[in-house]
C-alpha cells in the first residue's frame, strides 16, 4: 500500500502521529482499525485490519517446525497489537 520509511516518534502519553499523507488512507482501508506489529529488522509495521488477516493467515499456515518459520510466526503474530486510529478533530 505505502513506500518508504517515515521516522515517528511516541508522545508522552504513548501516542504515535501517522503523517497526514497516510493517515486518510489507513482510514479508509480498514475504517480506522489498524495492526501493529514488530519487524526482524527492529522496525513496526502498521497494516490495515483487513489487510493484515491474510498476512497472519499464510504466517500461521507455514510449519512450526522450521526455525525461521517459528521466528517469524513469534514475531509478527505475537507482537501484534490491535489499535485504533483517530484522526485529529474528528468528532
Amino acid at each position: 500500500m505505502f513506500q518508504g520509511a517515515a521516522a515517528l516518534n511516541l508522545d508522552a502519553k504513548g501516542r504515535m502521529a501517522v503523517p497526514a499523507r497516510h493517515r486518510d488512507a489507513l482510514v479508509a482501508a480498514g475504517e480506522g482499525r489498524l495492526v501493529v506489529t514488530a519487524h526482524p529488522h527492529r522496525c513496526l509495521l502498521l497494516y490495515p485490519e483487513p489487510a493484515w488477516e491474510p498476512i497472519r493467515a499464510q504466517i500461521l499456515a507455514a510449519s512450526s517446525l522450521q526455525v525461521e518459520s517459528a521466528m517469524v510466526r513469534r514475531l509478527l503474530v505475537g507482537f501484534a497489537e490491535d489499535a485504533e486510529l483517530t484522526v485529529p478533530g474528528a468528532c
